[in-house]
Formats: C-alpha cells, structure tokens, sequence
C-alpha cells in the first residue's frame, strides 16, 4: 500500500507557470493541478511508505516556498482503504415534471 499527501497552496498570482513547472519535475509527484479560488493549486504525491514520502516531500515545499502565500498538507490515514473509481459518472435520472418547480 503507498502512503499518500495532498498539498494545498496558494501560489502567488502570475506565477502558477513556474510553480507547476518545478513541481511537475519532482520525484513522486503525481498531479499538480491548478484549481479555481483559495487554495489554487492542489498537488498529490505518492511514495511507498511514510519515510519515503517525508522525504520527496521537502523539495517540493523548498522549491516553491519563494512563491507561495499559504499551504496545507492533508495525509492520507495510514491503513486505510483506496478508492478508485474507474466506472463512468453517476447522472441522476431526469425528475419528472411537478406543478411546484
């Protein structure tokens, strides 16, 4: 089972380029992402186990503390169980039509 992290930041304005750049290099980064409103980048790593993890993930803080206005780091539970869901998106079934809507 790999341990995972998700990292929040908040990159300053005009530099998500750079910022995705030097994060997208990084050993066990997965995704970077840019994501609308506060936080604004959202960045998911993997690694084997917690120790590995610990350490891929200090260059990644290092690298874009310079532009970064705030972050959070949300570890995955150790043991827990994965949840991949490979199967198309779930669409509700059109509701019927009503005298109230």
């Amino acid at each position: 089972m790999s341990s995972r992290v998700y990292i929040l930041l908040d990159i300053l304005e005009n530099k998500y380029a750079y910022a995705h750049e030097i994060l997208s290099k990084i050993d066990g980064v997965v995704i970077a992402d840019t994501l609308e409103g506060h936080p604004n980048t959202l960045v998911i790593m993997e690694a084997s186990d917690r120790q590995k993890l610990v350490e891929l993930m200090m260059p990644v803080l290092g690298s874009v503390d310079h532009v970064t206005e705030d972050l959070h780091l949300l570890v995955s539970r150790a043991g827990a169980p994965e949840f991949c869901f490979t199967g198309p998106a779930v669409v509700p079934a059109p509701r019927e039509k009503s005298a109230v809507c």
